[in-house]
């Protein structure tokens, strides 16, 4: 069997696995601004399953995430990686990839599914090697290279790396599920699959159904939030279900995380979102 023979079989193998367990329910944002343990411990009596850790909490140690986890009855859905995989700074990209080795080893020990990785933020700082190279190619191929570089490290971990495309007004780089599917194809590793993010698909994407129908064999994890103002999901309301069909078409059965603004306040916003989205999973 060839490189992308075998990728294809053995996201098939993942898609299988997945489908036969059901979905789990997690936060983001918003939270209360009070320490890890009192967010978990509030995360749990709403009734979600897990909490994802942003990047002000995946710097953090393993033994002090670990502390204020302990009892909680609360998993770890994810973790955030480097986030600078594409800075113009030699150094600072392999600066890069070793805090993604030591994420991954966290998210490992923590139990969390998924690796969150984009590429980069904001307008685009490298120089135009025209007709050699436009800027574009030159991060295409060093973001490949450098996901290739991870492939051993993300497939040893059995971590999932996450691409998530964000809207252009936070990248020029990566806006669509396309673009990410295309980086993934090319690093042709099991290991990587997309963060489709709800509220910057209902920015970029012509039809959320139509992008999920083609690429959510690749999602690996979701983000949930209504409208442009990102607020809780079930503020507006916003109907998920068309997307979810297709997520359940490609056997999604991971994290539905929400990650969004609030109309009120964190708690009362989340104890309406939950069975909203609990309810519109289960009529997709």
């Amino acid at each position: 069997m060839n490189a992308g023979g075998a990728f294809l079989a053995a996201t098939a193998s993942r898609s299988s696995f997945a489908a036969s367990r059901p979905v789990r329910f997690g936060v983001r944002t918003p939270l209360p601004d009070v320490g890890l343990r009192e967010r978990a411990l509030l995360v749990k009596r709403l009734g979600f399953d897990g909490i994802e850790l942003g990047d002000d909490w995946s710097a953090k140690p393993l033994e002090f995430l670990q502390k204020e986890l302990d009892g909680t009855g609360v998993a770890v859905s994810a973790v955030v990686g480097s986030i600078v995989l594409l800075n113009t700074d030699p150094e600072k990209r392999a600066d890069a990839i070793e805090t993604d080795r030591r994420r991954l080893e966290l998210a490992k020990a923590l139990g969390a599914e998924c690796l969150i990785e984009v590429p980069t933020f904001g307008p685009n700082r490298f120089q135009d090697l025209s007709p050699i190279m436009n800027p574009r190619e030159i991060e295409e191929r060093l973001l490949i290279s450098a996901l290739k570089e991870l492939a051993a490290d993300v497939e040893k971990s059995g971590v999932i790396l996450l691409l998530e495309p964000c809207n252009h007004k936070e990248t020029h780089f990566m806006c669509r599920q396309s673009q990410a599917a295309k980086i993934i194809e090319s690093v042709g590793s099991p290991g990587y699959g997309i963060l489709s993010d709800f509220y910057h698909m209902q920015i970029e994407e012509p039809s959320i159904t139509e992008t999920l129908s083609r690429f959510g064999r690749y999602t690996r994890y979701v983000h949930l939030a209504d409208g442009e103002k990102r607020l809780e999901p079930g503020s507006l309301p916003f109907d998920y279900r068309p997307g979810f069909v297709e997520l359940k078409k490609a056997g999604y059965s991971g994290w539905l995380t929400i990650e969004s603004e609030f109309t009120d306040n964190p708690e009362a916003a989340l104890g309406r979102a939950l069975p909203y989205l609990k309810q519109q999973w289960a009529a997709a």
